[in-house]
């Protein structure tokens, strides 16, 4: 499925389900492992994370008592997960941002066993682990790392441009196709 197929379900599951977390939880499910389970990577794994992580935040986040929030180094260490470590600094071409989004997937790989392990959570199942608060807890701090390396790039490549960090992960998608599978 190419990447506009699955922006384009993202899409469309979060504005059918704007008064459904439930709903918008259980569309996920196939989306998300079907993205997991696709031959070739299309669509990239901050970008395609990004997308997902704001949809969330928008039909199911204001609901969740207490409010999820990203996972602490802290928090990490109590798990067993070795900390992400990766400079940011200077993260600000599309080839930077393809070297950080293979490197962090390849932590994320190694803390959703971790995490899963500590937790009991069902993390290495993309079926399931979308219900559950501690599959939030890691994109949502994998998304804050991200949303510094897209300002860093629109700042560097596009200053002053850009609205927010949604409208650069947005540009890169619609304007930089060949990038979009390695972001």
């Amino acid at each position: 499925m190419s990447h506009e197929s699955f922006r384009d379900e993202l899409v469309s599951l979060a504005g059918a389900t704007t008064q459904d977390p439930t709903g918008f939880l259980e569309g996920l499910s196939p989306i998300h492992d079907a993205w997991h389970s696709q031959g070739t990577r299309t669509y990239g794994f901050l970008l395609f994370h990004h997308r997902v992580v704001r949809y969330f935040n928008a039909n199911v986040g204001a609901g969740v008592k207490p409010p999820i929030k990203a996972f602490t180094k802290a928090e990490f260490q109590g798990m067993n997960v070795q900390p992400f470590v990766f400079d940011l600094a200077g993260t600000d071409t599309l080839a930077d941002l393809a070297t950080f989004s293979t490197a962090i997937e390849n932590w994320h790989n190694t803390a959703h066993m971790g995490i899963g392990m500590a937790t009991g959570v069902p993390m290495m199942d993309p079926r399931q682990n979308i219900f559950f608060r501690p599959f939030w807890q890691l994109h949502f701090f994998i998304n804050d790392l991200f949303n510094t390396a897209l300002g860093q790039y629109a700042s560097a490549g596009h200053p002053g441009q850009f609205v927010t960090d949604d409208a650069a992960a947005g540009h890169v998608e619609a304007r930089h196709h060949g990038w979009v599978s390695r972001i």
